[in-house]
């Protein structure tokens, strides 16, 4: 009997470009917040902007690279308790992907998302970009 889709997305590493991880970096500074609370919140966006490409890759960042390796982040500590949310998440904003298209897609979400915040932010805090990402 095969593994669950959950089970196999617990027990992944997702890897990230070094784009990614500079940029993870350099919110995390700004935002004064943890990478992981990040990267949930940086799905959750580019997932709210519809399907991605399948060929998608992060551009260059403007800033200095001062990393130089790509990032991993264990699904574990990506999703925590709330794998089921991040499926369904996906399942409504990427209707045509396929199970085993899942932890690709949750990787390509989370660098799209990571360089749009990275793009938006520019000197907001933690806060005034969350209230202009989530105010109607």
């Amino acid at each position: 009997m095969g593994k669950s889709i959950a089970d196999l997305l617990l027990n992944t590493t997702l890897m990230g470009s070094v784009f990614t991880n500079q940029r993870l970096k350099n919110l995390s500074e700004q935002f004064g917040c943890s990478e992981d609370i990040l990267s949930r919140f940086a799905i959750s966006l580019s997932l709210k902007q519809g399907p991605i490409p399948r060929n998608w890759e992060p551009t260059r960042p403007t800033s200095t690279l001062t990393v130089n390796s790509g990032k991993p982040l264990r699904g574990k500590t990506l999703f925590k308790s709330d794998l089921s949310l991040f499926l369904v998440m996906l399942a409504l904003h990427e209707p045509n992907s396929r199970e085993d298209e899942a932890r690709g897609l949750f990787t390509l979400h989370w660098e799209r998302g990571v360089q749009m915040m990275a793009d938006e932010s520019e000197s907001k805090d933690w806060l005034e970009y969350l209230h202009e990402k989530i105010s109607c």
